[in-house]
């Protein structure tokens, strides 16, 4: 479906939004405006990473946003953001997506209030760079609801790290919330580097475009740091969870070392020979009982002034 979404007489210019149109549509407008067939292939290709391209006066980018109706458990490029192809020139852009998107109707709808129709314009005929910097920003700030609810996720494990729960769910979970981070990030630098090549022909659209730069640079640091925090958190929680190996082992280890010795005592008479020394002794049982008891004292005291019994 291919909509005009603004029409501009002086200056000329064309804002043509289409949603979900098929190879033969996408060829013709390719055709119309000058672009070879490798663009009309990107577009179709749903798992395409963000990228940037001139062709001559006129220039082709796709930009990834996040989609706010993925799954939580998303964790690729496809299942967590959605694709919007751009092709634009001086006279023309035209943006073209698989569904609606509501950062792009919240752009349009923006757009429209600013620039009602029988208006003259106010910036000089800037069309085609207010429009890649507005699309672009709000492709930069789709990321931040994500990132702000993987830290949030990250503060609330943090909050059960010396609980002890179930440990293997809690490093899926963290596992799945770092592939996320890490995913948002590559894309998030992609997108850094498409916008550090959008043209300026006019010095008025400079302060646009470094805008949307540093919003950009800003969201990539925020997700790096954000998968730098959860990386600490694996490796306290599997640091943790290997101390508490430790501490049943250590347990384990002090049962194991006050019966080994009382287990050789009655191994050795128990082998039931005619001839062994104490068997016929009428104290020989008592004896071999408070020497069991004597090793196990001398065991408990030895661990005691080392402090492994702690």
């Amino acid at each position: 479906m291919f909509s005009r979404v603004f029409t501009s007489a002086n200056p000329p210019f064309v804002w043509i939004d289409a949603v979900d149109p098929t190879r033969a549509e996408l060829e013709q407008i390719a055709r119309e405006y000058g672009y070879p067939e490798t663009a009309v292939s990107d577009c179709l290709d749903p798992e395409h990473l963000p990228k940037f391209e001139r062709f001559g006066p006129n220039c082709f980018a796709i930009l990834r946003a996040y989609d706010e109706r993925a799954d939580l458990m998303a964790d690729t490029v496809q299942a967590l953001t959605r694709k919007v192809a751009l092709f634009w020139g001086p006279t023309f852009l035209v943006s073209i997506h698989r569904k609606e998107q509501p950062y792009l109707s919240a752009v349009i709808r923006s757009w429209n209030e600013e620039h009602p129709p029988g208006v003259e314009p106010g910036n000089n005929g800037m069309y085609t760079i207010e429009l890649l910097a507005e699309i672009a920003l709000a492709v930069v700030l789709s990321y931040e609801a994500p990132l702000e609810g993987a830290e949030a996720r990250m503060d609330a494990f943090e909050g059960t790290l010396l609980q002890h729960t179930d440990v293997s769910s809690l490093l899926h979970q963290m596992y799945m919330i770092k592939r996320r981070v890490a995913l948002l990030k590559r894309l998030l630098w992609h997108t850094i580097s498409v916008s550090n090549r959008f043209p300026s022909a006019q010095e008025k659209g400079l302060p646009l475009l470094q805008d949307l730069r540093e919003n950009a640079e800003s969201m990539h640091f925020y997700a790096d740091e954000l998968l730098e925090d959860v990386n600490n958190l694996l490796h306290m929680q599997l640091s943790l969870a290997a101390h508490r190996t430790n501490e049943v082992v250590q347990i384990l280890t002090v049962f194991s070392a006050f019966f080994l010795p009382l287990t050789f005592i009655v191994g050795v008479y128990g082998m039931n020979f005619q001839h062994m020394p104490e068997l016929s002794q009428r104290w020989g049982y008592p004896a071999v009982v408070l020497l069991m008891f004597g090793v196990s004292a001398a065991i408990w005291t030895w661990f005691r002034r080392r402090g492994w019994l702690k």
